[in-house]
C-alpha cells in the first residue's frame, strides 16, 4: 500500500513538472499576455482592471452601466490576485495560464486516480497535456477544463457511495463553470437536467446539483432581466454566422478523427463499468450533442441566431475523457504481464504528443507570435501612443472618468486605464447595451459639433481622446474643436480634451 502511494505521489509530481517545463518554456521571455496585441484578451483585460480598481463587479467593467453581460469568476480572481501580490495585471495575465495549466493537469489526475486505482491518474493526468492549448490565451475559458473533470468526479462518488454531499459538490462545481463561462457551461447544465428528469422519479435528488447551480449564477441572471436595455441587439457581436452552418455544427459535435477508435473502445467498455455513470454520461454526451446542433436547425427555420461556437468546448473535453476509458480498457484487456510498463508507454506518448502540438501551436499562432515583443514597438507612434495616453489618463484622473474617441482605441485604452468609454470596437459590445446607437453617438459627436453638449450630458463624458482614427475616420482634427475644450495633454498626434468649465 505505501509503495503504491508513493508510486502515484511521484507520477502526479512528474506530470506537474514536465507541465511546468512545457509551459515555462514559451511562456518565458513573453512581454505581453497572448492576444496583447488585440481581441478578448484586452477585452477581459479591461474587466479585471474595472474591478480591480473597485468598481462593482456586476456592472459593464467598460461603460460603467447595469448589466455585466460577461460573468466574472475569472476577471474577479485575477484583480484579487493582483491586490494580493502587487504583481501587474499584464503580468498576471502572462504568468497565469501556467498556473492553471498545472491546477488542470491535478485535476484530470485526481479523476482518473478515483475512476481507476491502478492506472487513472496517470493515463488521464496525461491525457490532459492534449488540453494544454486551452491554457494558452488568458481568457475564462481556461477554468473550463478544470472544472469540468471535478464535475465528472463528484457525478462519479456519488454514483459509488450515495452521498448526497457530493451532489451538492457538483452543482457549485457547474455553478462555478456558469460563473466562468455560461456559453461552454449551458451543454452541460442541459446534460444534468435532461438525466435528473429521466432518473426523476427513482431518484428525485439529482435534481439538486442543476437546481443549486443555477442558484449559485441567478444573481448574474437577475442582474441581467433587471437591465437589458432598449435597443439591445440580445446575441453577441461579430460576423459569425458561418458558425451556424451544418458543417461548423457537425464539426463542433464530431470527436477528433484520432480518437474516433478511441472512444468506440471507451463506449463499449464503459457497460462494464459503474452503470450508473455510464448512463449518465451518454446522457450528457448526447444533450451536448443536441444543445450544438439546435441553433443551427432553429436558424434554418427562420429563428433567431444563436452564438454556437462556446458550446462545444465541453464536449471536446469529454470526447477526451473517453479516450481514457478506452486506453484504460486496452491496457487490461491485452494480455501484457507487465500493465505498468504499457501505461507508461501510452503516458509518455500522451504528453509527447499534447506537448509537441501545444508548443507548435504557439508558435504558429498569430497572436502568440507576437507576445515576444514589446506593446510599443507592435504598430510604431500608435501603440505608443496608447501607452503614453494611459499613463497619464491613469494618474491624472477618476476611475469613472468617462472617455469618448474612436472605439478602437477606447477599447485599448480601457484595458490599460480601467476607465468607462461610449463603446468599444465592433465585435465586442455588450448585447444587453444598445451598442449601435453608442457608436452613432460617437460618430455624430465628432461629426456635428452641435451634438458634442447632448451627448456630453448624456454618458456624463469627461475626456475626449483625438487620435489618427478619429482623424481618418471622422475627418476631425484638434482645430475642430473650439474654445469650449482645452488640451490637457498631447504626444504626436494623441490628443486628450477636457470642456472648458464656464
Amino acid at each position: 500500500m505505501g509503495c503504491t502511494m508513493k508510486r502515484k505521489k511521484a507520477q502526479l509530481l512528474w506530470l506537474l513538472f514536465i507541465a511546468f517545463i512545457v509551459n515555462f518554456s514559451v511562456i518565458y521571455g513573453r512581454k505581453m499576455p497572448v492576444g496583447g496585441n488585440g481581441g478578448d484578451t484586452i477585452i477581459h483585460m479591461a474587466m479585471i482592471r474595472g474591478i480591480y480598481l473597485g468598481r462593482n463587479p456586476f456592472l459593464d467593467q467598460h461603460y460603467n452601466v447595469p448589466p455585466n453581460w460577461y460573468p466574472f469568476l475569472y476577471h474577479a480572481l485575477i484583480a484579487f490576485l493582483a491586490r494580493l501580490t502587487h504583481i501587474s495585471i499584464w503580468s498576471l495575465m502572462i504568468w497565469t495560464p501556467l498556473i492553471f495549466a498545472l491546477i488542470m493537469v491535478f485535476a484530470w489526475y485526481k479523476l482518473g486516480e478515483e475512476l481507476d486505482k491502478d492506472y487513472g491518474g496517470l493515463l488521464f493526468g496525461s491525457l490532459a497535456f492534449l488540453a494544454l492549448k486551452s491554457q494558452l490565451f488568458p481568457n475564462p475559458k481556461e477554468l473550463i477544463p478544470i472544472f469540468l473533470p471535478l464535475f465528472y468526479l463528484e457525478y462519479y462518488r456519488y454514483f459509488r457511495d450515495r452521498e448526497n454531499r457530493h451532489l451538492l459538490y457538483s452543482g457549485l462545481l457547474l455553478g462555478l463553470m456558469m460563473w466562468s463561462h455560461y456559453g461552454a457551461a449551458l451543454p452541460v447544465l442541459a446534460g444534468t437536467i435532461a438525466y435528473a428528469l429521466i432518473e426523476l422519479k427513482r431518484n428525485p435528488k439529482l435534481m439538486i446539483p442543476p437546481f443549486l447551480s443555477l442558484a449559485v449564477f441567478s444573481p448574474f441572471i437577475v442582474n441581467v432581466l433587471l437591465h437589458i436595455h432598449p435597443g439591445s441587439t440580445m446575441i453577441v457581436e461579430g460576423k459569425w454566422l458561418s458558425a451556424l452552418s451544418w458543417s461548423s455544427a457537425l464539426h463542433r459535435i464530431a470527436s477528433p478523427s484520432w480518437t474516433l477508435p478511441i472512444v468506440t473502445i471507451a463506449f463499449l467498455s464503459l457497460r462494464k463499468r459503474n452503470l450508473e455513470f455510464w448512463n449518465f454520461l451518454i446522457v450528457v454526451i448526447i444533450s451536448m450533442i443536441g444543445i450544438n446542433v439546435t441553433p443551427t436547425i432553429v436558424y434554418d427555420l427562420g429563428g433567431p441566431a444563436v452564438f454556437p461556437s462556446r458550446f462545444g468546448i465541453p464536449l471536446s473535453y469529454t470526447y477526451l475523457i473517453l479516450c481514457g476509458f478506452g486506453i484504460d480498457f486496452l491496457i487490461k484487456a491485452l494480455k501484457i504481464p507487465r500493465k505498468q510498463i504499457l501505461s507508461l508507454t501510452f503516458s509518455f506518448l500522451l504528453i509527447i504528443y499534447g506537448s509537441w502540438s501545444f508548443i507548435a501551436c504557439n508558435y504558429h499562432n498569430f497572436s502568440s507570435k507576437y507576445t515576444y515583443k514589446n506593446f510599443e514597438d507592435l504598430a510604431g507612434n500608435y501603440t505608443k501612443g496608447l501607452v503614453k495616453v494611459s499613463e497619464w489618463i491613469r494618474e491624472n484622473t477618476e476611475r469613472d472618468a468617462y472617455l469618448i474617441g474612436y472605439p478602437y482605441t477606447l477599447e485599448w485604452i480601457a484595458g490599460f486605464t480601467g476607465r468607462p468609454v461610449v463603446a468599444v470596437s465592433y465585435g465586442h459590445g455588450n448585447p444587453f447595451l444598445d451598442m449601435e446607437q453608442r457608436r452613432k453617438d460617437i460618430e455624430e459627436f465628432f461629426t456635428n459639433p452641435e451634438k458634442r453638449e447632448e451627448i456630453i450630458k448624456k454618458y456624463n463624458i469627461k475626456y475626449i481622446i483625438l487620435d489618427p482614427y478619429t482623424k481618418r475616420s471622422f475627418n476631425v482634427t484638434i482645430d475642430d474643436f473650439g474654445d469650449n475644450f482645452r488640451i490637457v495633454f498631447q504626444w504626436g498626434e494623441f490628443y486628450i480634451l477636457e470642456k472648458n468649465i464656464k
